[in-house]
């Protein structure tokens, strides 16, 4: 008794893990993360070496999430422009719930002057920048996102914004920023990326089409 039995270390992290997200007050003590595993704080370290370990394992977790969610969305829809559209927009529609994972990732930036701390922080945002360049480069292969645009400044854009709403809620400006205001700024954002057809009909020898816009996302 005292502590899970053998082989059941995947329960434990699960568990653990949820503990991490959980927290609302950073740093995060050994003693909240066993409690929220529903084990004494030695048995934890039979399946982690140290609570940096745990903190570690659930910085990936919260990142591999992440990333589903947004591999999901690119899989639902056509049109690269409307994948950066719903990936902001169902950001900041769950932006209330990710209030721990947000306090989980700025105590580890506050961390990353330890080196495994910021390696894992590093690959994270590594995996998040690759995505968001490949939509942006896919949307450049179809003529709907400017040539000129560099995919690299405009995916770290992105992201920014994503960070920016994070302490937007965390301190309490949501009254100044709304969803409308959000849907604003998207569309902002996207207007500065998007290939105009006149452009586009000018680069390929064509008339123009009165200036009509080129595959809008309905933001």
């Amino acid at each position: 008794g005292g502590g899970p039995p053998v082989g059941a270390s995947g329960v434990v992290l699960g568990s653990a893990r949820a503990g991490v997200a959980a927290a609302t007050d950073a740093p995060v003590g050994t003693a909240d993360l066993a409690k929220a595993a529903g084990i004494a704080g030695p048995a934890l370290y039979r399946y982690l070496a140290s609570k940096k370990a745990l903190f570690i394992s659930a910085l990936e977790a919260t990142s591999t999430r992440l990333m589903n969610i947004w591999e999901r969305i690119a899989s639902e829809v056509v049109d690269p422009l409307d994948v950066i559209r719903a990936v902001g927009l169902g950001y900041y529609d769950h932006i209330r719930s990710r209030s721990p994972v947000m306090k989980l990732l700025f105590q580890a930036v506050s961390e990353a002057d330890d080196k495994e701390i910021r390696q894992t922080l590093h690959d994270n945002f590594a995996s998040l920048i690759s995505f968001l360049k490949e939509n942006i480069e896919e949307g450049k292969r179809r003529g709907m996102i400017r040539q000129d645009v560099d995919a690299t400044v405009a995916a770290w854009q992105l992201m920014s914004t994503g960070l920016t709403m994070d302490l937007i809620h965390l301190l309490n400006f949501e009254d100044e920023i709304d969803r409308h205001s959000v849907e604003h700024w998207g569309r902002l954002y996207l207007e500065s990326i998007r290939e105009k057809a006149d452009e586009r009909n000018q680069s390929e020898g064509r008339p123009s089409a009165g200036g009509a816009e080129i595959g809008r996302a309905h933001v």
